[in-house]
């Protein structure tokens, strides 16, 4: 059973952001490099240069969070398709984030020697933006464009004509993935940890979770077929939320009424086979995987109104309460 942590709204999310367009003080903000072999160092940036890249962030931060309007936070364990989300980390965390930790544990990191270190061992920066009484920190995945002169030839202005300039160049834009605020990672771009940061390792462990829940239940005759499919991040992802929430297997529903909705719900009936006593899932197709996948997420609703049938991702537990 996992503890479920209370995750913040987007109303809270917003509040927690506030500082930066009215801070308590003056604004300042700390960058740090994360290199090959995680490891972290300061950036010694000139004071005079630093405004500048304040109101990048701020506006980056923004346009990418605050001006979001019609977003939620979910749980990275209940991850799925919808694009109008943001999700907070509630799971195993990867090497690659712990940066965060690095950060704000160690008021000893050394600075990143321009001399002797090179900007192509950067791999991510680490973006502290603070006031008197608050702090964010950003994660900044580093794409190959903004380490500039890596390969090939640039040329700059000397004098009146070009010459060879030999040195890199370290870029930095406003775009990030991750933000961390009272020690609550909130991703930003959920593509981007699924091709990085770790991610895939954790979710394959956590969707074994989910497919150990399913062989417990005995529901699918043929469970390899699962197991084939745990190195697809995004069909690991349906795993993990299947081990973390879902609905039938947490009412504790019965393979016979599972079973039974599977054959007569309009979307799924005549689409999914079953073992030859009707009391297992024969997982044969890809669709049939994926439908079967969507059950135990009770993604099919009914509308009590009209009596439609639906296909949701978005259900948000309603309490019901009795009008006074």
């Amino acid at each position: 059973m996992h503890l479920k942590k209370r995750i913040m709204n987007k109303k809270e999310l917003d509040k927690s952001l506030d500082f930066i367009s009215k801070p308590s003080g003056k604004l300042e903000i700390v960058l740090y490099a994360c290199l090959q072999g995680n490891n972290v160092k300061k950036l010694d940036i000139k004071n005079c240069d630093l405004p500048p890249i304040i109101g990048l962030f701020v506006k980056s931060i923004t346009n990418l969070i605050i001006e979001k309007k019609g977003f939620s936070v979910k749980p990275l364990s209940t991850a799925d398709e919808r694009n109008n989300c943001f999700y907070e980390y509630d799971l195993e965390l990867p090497e690659e984030l712990k940066a965060f930790e690095k950060v704000s544990e160690n008021t000893q990191i050394e600075n990143f020697n321009i001399l002797t270190e090179k900007f192509k061992d950067i791999t991510a920066l680490i973006v502290v933006l603070a006031d008197n009484k608050n702090m964010i920190s950003i994660y900044k995945k580093l794409s190959p464009v903004e380490i500039i002169g890596q390969g090939g030839y640039m040329l700059w202005k000397s004098c009146k004509r070009l010459e060879l300039f030999n040195e890199q160049l370290l870029r930095i834009s406003g775009n990030f993935q991750v933000i961390e605020i009272d020690k609550n990672i909130i991703i930003i771009d959920l593509s981007s940890i699924e091709k990085s940061f770790g991610f895939h390792d954790v979710i394959m462990r956590e969707a074994a979770k989910g497919l150990d829940t399913i062989k417990n239940m005995e529901i699918v005759s043929n469970i390899e077929t699962l197991e084939e499919l745990i190195s697809n991040v995004s069909f690991a992802r349906k795993l993990t939320k299947i081990a973390h929430d879902s609905p039938v297997i947490r009412k504790g529903i019965t393979n016979a009424n599972i079973i039974t909705f599977s054959k007569n719900h309009p979307a799924i009936k005549n689409k999914i086979r079953y073992s030859d006593n009707g009391t297992q899932f024969l997982l044969d197709t890809k669709v049939s995987k994926d439908l079967f996948i969507k059950i135990l997420n009770d993604d099919y609703l009914t509308s009590d109104l009209t009596s439609l049938y639906y296909e949701s991702l978005a259900k948000d537990n309603i309490e019901a309460t009795s009008v006074s």
